[in-house]
């Protein structure tokens, strides 16, 4: 019984809203749409900005039923936008937490230091090759958040971009930071 719980528990999780899947059920971008902050404010400002027009009647009567149809279009997106993104709790916030920081460490590891970056000790093809192919081992939750993430795992291994990746979005859930640059050792 406690097993099946937690499988239903790993099942749940799930990074990528319906805003992000395409007619197939396929994840269509790299980052789920609720990690740009950006586009959800350029939809919001247009909503508004149509709810104004609409509102001081600002738009030709002969166009106000088209202009009502986009709106709600646009609103119906907003809907979307806000209810694809990713609200954690409790035990599953301690998961993220966990392998944001594991994640994190394991990616330090793999970068090459700014002393060696700055003498031009860091090896360009090595640098390459860790980007691309998979170098960090992820195991157990850290596997399945892989999976959630849409990152390709090689004999449960990821690439430190597919790391930086998911680091990425575990940050961008939690609160905290998400630029890579600030795992670099000094």
């Amino acid at each position: 019984m406690a097993e099946e719980i937690k499988q239903a528990e790993k099942a749940n999780f799930q990074i990528f809203g319906s805003v992000d899947l395409n007619d197939k059920g396929q994840v269509m971008s790299a980052y789920p749409s609720w990690y740009h902050d950006h586009l959800r404010d350029e939809l919001q400002n247009e909503v508004d900005r149509m709810e104004t027009e609409i509102k001081f009647d600002r738009i030709p009567k002969s166009e106000l039923a088209i202009a009502k149809e986009r709106l709600a279009q646009k609103q119906s997106k907003l809907l979307n936008l806000d209810n694809a993104a990713l609200e954690l709790r409790g035990k599953q916030k301690d998961k993220v937490y966990g392998v944001y920081n594991e994640l994190g460490g394991k990616i330090s590891e793999a970068m090459f230091s700014r002393s060696d970056m700055s003498k031009g000790l860091a090896d360009a093809r090595t640098e390459m090759i860790r980007m691309t192919e998979p170098c960090i081992e992820v195991k157990g939750d850290a596997a399945q958040i892989a999976k959630a993430c849409n990152v390709r795992m090689t004999k449960g291994k990821v690439s430190r971009d597919g790391a930086a990746k998911i680091w990425k979005i575990l940050g961008k859930a939690i609160g905290e930071r998400t630029n890579t640059e600030n795992l670099r050792r000094d």
